[in-house]
């Protein structure tokens, strides 16, 4: 038997709506900022290149 916590799918929704809090809208600064974190998170370090660098060629042992 499945769980249904709400008797009525409109039940479930009034509840879900009753509790959603809106999103404030970004001003252009706030989402420049939120851009230029996101790149810096997602790009890597000069360190971190050259370690993975090194380990993609660093020799791998024959199978045998």
């Amino acid at each position: 038997m499945s769980h249904r916590p709400y008797p009525r799918a409109d039940r479930a929704r009034h509840q879900v709506d009753r509790h959603a809090k809106p999103t404030p809208a970004l001003s252009d600064s706030e989402r420049f900022k939120l851009g230029i974190a996101a790149l810096r998170a997602a790009s890597w370090t000069a360190q971190e290149l050259v370690d993975h660098w090194q380990r993609a060629l660093r020799p791998r042992p024959a199978k045998g």
